[in-house]
């Protein structure tokens, strides 16, 4: 009887790569008629387990083989998140795989399984079970140090982790697109491979006080924040004198000159609408005028004006700490410097504008108390608040 060679192709329970398991056409050697024939099934993928670097996924499997212990020709990789959702495969794992191990890198943050399916030829056997879980830890921002800022500039340090290596960052107040960029020291300057360096941020005297949230923002996306609070000192008025620079102690009169210090550079345009310069020594001429009786406690008053500012100058007052300078207003001509180099407003009074009886004497301690206008600033925009006073024979 003649031996017959045929060719039997069977019905694929899955076709070709891409499609679930797969049973293969076979050669079968018939006799006598007879039409009995073989399929060989592919096999379904072992188990995944994986490891994470970083923002690195490895995965690893061990390998299958087709009936009769021929190797398959290599291994599709597919993962999924946490609900279930496959996503697109990245890095050394797309494709057809030869070997047993491949890696995704610069993951999104998330919780990922993988399953493995074995190729051979044009057939892909079934996924195997899916991997336990491969967590990818999202970008995070840790301040080591305080969070609680009592004085402006002040000092941010923490670290920051899980970032994609080669990144630089931005560090922003805020808003993490928008917000005030900040002064900041990160080492190493390029995100490394561990994706964590440190940073050191310097928060801006223009601040204000609350809560506050900061960015370190990634040059490819990578962002975390972390939350601190300004709680800085209140800028004050630190000194008053009221120094006699004429004939006679306790007396007002032409060379005469008052002092206020401040805790904090001023904005010279909040003192004097229409100036500018907060760096620069900034001299008005104008004048000082005392009234009778209508400071603290129903003491004499002190002001100064200036037609240079639209509105008159935003200095305050001084209440004298007695009733007995005036008896009715006075006004004197004056020369007004503020000097930024020491914070310092200082008026000189010059000739007496009133006419009639001048200021009267009062040769004796008393207490005079400056207030600042409530619209006064520092430059870095915070109110100056609270008085100062001065105890003593005052001009």
């Amino acid at each position: 009887m003649r031996w017959l060679r045929s060719i039997v192709v069977l019905t694929l329970v899955g076709a070709f790569i891409g499609v679930g398991p797969a049973a293969l056409a076979a050669w079968n050697k018939s006799s006598g008629g007879d039409g009995r024939s073989g399929a060989i099934t592919m096999p379904a993928g072992n188990t995944p387990w994986t490891s994470v670097a970083n923002r690195n996924v490895t995965v690893s499997w061990t390998a299958v083989t087709m009936p009769g212990g021929v190797p398959v020709d290599g291994y599709k990789v597919f993962r999924y998140d946490a609900g279930g959702t496959a996503f697109p495969i990245t890095g050394s794992c797309t494709g057809v795989i030869a070997g047993l191990t491949c890696t995704e890198t610069a993951m999104p943050p998330g919780s990922w399984n993988y399953s493995v399916a074995p190729v051979y030829e044009l057939w892909q056997g079934a996924e195997g079970p899916r991997s336990s879980a491969a967590v990818v830890a999202a970008p995070a921002l840790n301040l080591t140090g305080s969070t609680d800022i009592t004085s402006v500039p002040g000092t941010l340090d923490g670290t920051v982790s899980n970032y994609i290596p080669g990144q630089t960052l931005t560090m922003r107040l805020d808003d993490p697109t928008s917000g005030e960029v900040l002064t900041a020291t990160v080492t190493p300057s390029s995100i490394p491979a561990g994706g964590g360096a440190t940073v050191q941020v310097t928060v801006p005297n223009t601040i204000a006080d609350g809560s506050h949230t900061l960015y370190a923002v990634g040059s490819t996306g990578d962002t975390a924040s972390a939350a601190f609070t300004v709680n800085a000192p209140a800028l004050t008025p630190t000194n008053l004198a009221l120094i006699n620079g004429g004939t006679q102690t306790g007396r007002i009169e032409a060379g005469d000159s008052l002092q206020v210090t401040y805790s904090q550079p001023l904005s010279v345009a909040s003192l004097c609408n229409g100036a500018s310069g907060d760096g620069q020594t900034q001299t008005l001429t104008g004048t000082v005028t005392i009234t009778n009786d209508n400071g603290i406690g129903g003491h004499d008053l002190l002001a100064v004006g200036t037609p240079s500012c639209a509105g008159g100058p935003k200095f305050g007052s001084i209440s004298l700490g007695h009733d007995g300078f005036v008896n009715s207003p006075q006004q004197f001509n004056a020369t007004i410097t503020y000097t930024p180099a020491n914070r310092r407003i200082t008026v000189v009074l010059g000739t007496r504008i009133t006419t009639g009886q001048p200021p009267m004497r009062v040769n004796q301690s008393v207490t005079a108390t400056y207030t600042p206008d409530p619209a006064l600033t520092a430059t870095n925009g915070r109110l100056i608040t609270g008085t100062v006073s001065s105890t003593g024979v005052q001009f």
